[in-house]
């Protein structure tokens, strides 16, 4: 469970320094190594429990407004689904990023040319791995941690033959109501993509990746993709800026 802690309180017992006149966080960690971080870019300090396994507490429902929850859906294999996208802090959110597959930061323009895992062309894709969840390429694992990891397309076809689906609305946001087998739900907004320097089908569609390679297409990866008729997973060109779900095994 995520648990946001008030700043004051850190600086007072002498963990988290606050410099006025270099305006500069600095975090001193138990084995006596020093980060520093400029206050003006940081927004909140939030501490998240963990079991040992690195997995955060689970719930049938989101609890509260301090996003992300892990929700069981009551699926066979026991997946649990993140209640919003990497980079939103609500359900209902984009969260403002695409990503391309196996990459790990947001950018203006998504294209073979500045896709970072090949050399500019569909034809020179470098194979970073058949399933690249909890890699370094696995951006639900590298931004939020522990046992978070992008969904295999097994786990995106679970949800598509275990779960139903309704076109809705949340606070105004298009999107699916996906419903598990014991009646839990969580909310894909329809997100549209990124191709280029351009948005297509917001409000209209979600697109959102898995961490599996399309078999016999290096080029190519499999996804989620829906709009108001239709959910289904297929394979789409690797530069394209996708939403992306967590999971938890």
């Amino acid at each position: 469970m995520k648990k946001y802690i008030i700043l004051a309180a850190f600086v007072a017992a002498g963990v988290i320094s606050i410099s006025q006149t270099q305006d500069v966080m600095t975090v001193k960690m138990k084995d006596g190594t020093v980060h520093e971080f400029k206050v003006e870019e940081v927004s909140e300090v939030v501490f998240q429990t963990t079991d040992e396994h690195g997995s955060p507490d689970v719930y049938l429902s989101c609890p509260d407004d301090n996003h992300p929850h892990l929700i069981d859906l009551g699926l066979p294999s026991g997946t649990k689904w993140a209640c919003c996208n990497i980079g939103a802090s609500s359900p209902e959110q984009y969260g403002g990023y695409y990503y391309a597959w196996g990459e790990t930061e947001e950018k203006n323009r998504y294209a073979w040319s500045t896709y970072i895992h090949c050399d500019g062309s569909s034809s020179t894709c470098h194979h970073i791995g058949d399933d690249i969840a909890g890699t370094e390429y696995d951006v639900a694992h590298v931004k939020w941690g522990g046992s978070w990891r992008m969904p295999s397309v097994d786990q995106i076809r679970e949800l598509l033959d275990n779960c139903t689906r309704t076109w809705t609305q949340q606070n105004g946001v298009n999107g699916t109501l996906v419903t598990g087998p014991n009646g839990k739900t969580v909310f894909l907004p329809a997100a549209g993509y990124r191709w280029d320097d351009d948005l297509f089908g917001g409000g209209e569609g979600g697109h959102y990746w898995s961490s599996s390679l399309t078999p016999s297409y290096e080029y190519g990866a499999s996804s989620l993709r829906f709009d108001s008729y239709y959910w289904y997973w297929y394979y789409y060109y690797r530069f394209n800026g996708f939403s992306v779900r967590a999971v938890c095994p």
